[in-house]
């Protein structure tokens, strides 16, 4: 697998984390350990691909794009999920971000 489609992978379970944690973040207490543990395992995953990749890719490369691309991605992706607020700041922050890692990666 290459170095950057471990680190795209790794941001897919950083976000997926992020995103299962914040689905229980009003559970009822006696349900929530078993969903916490699937968040557990995708962080698990997450910092073993991005180790993986970081041998390949220099960290001051792949650090800003891992950070930049979660950012970015868990933006939207709670925007979408769980309907909470985008304004055009943050669509422009994220063109920002984006922009960033295009400059970082060349």
């Amino acid at each position: 697998m290459s170095a950057y489609l471990q680190l795209g992978c790794a941001v897919f379970f950083n976000v997926a984390s992020y995103l299962v944690y914040r689905s229980i973040a009003d559970a009822i207490p006696r349900i929530w350990w078993p969903v916490f543990a699937i968040g557990l395992m995708f962080g698990a995953a997450n910092t073993f691909l991005f180790a993986r990749s970081i041998k390949a890719i220099p960290l001051s490369v792949a650090y800003p794009v891992f950070t930049g691309a979660s950012f970015a991605v868990i933006t939207v992706a709670a925007a979408l999920a769980f309907h909470e607020c985008l304004p055009p700041v943050h669509l422009l922050g994220i063109g920002l971000v984006m922009t960033g890692i295009v400059l970082v990666t060349r």
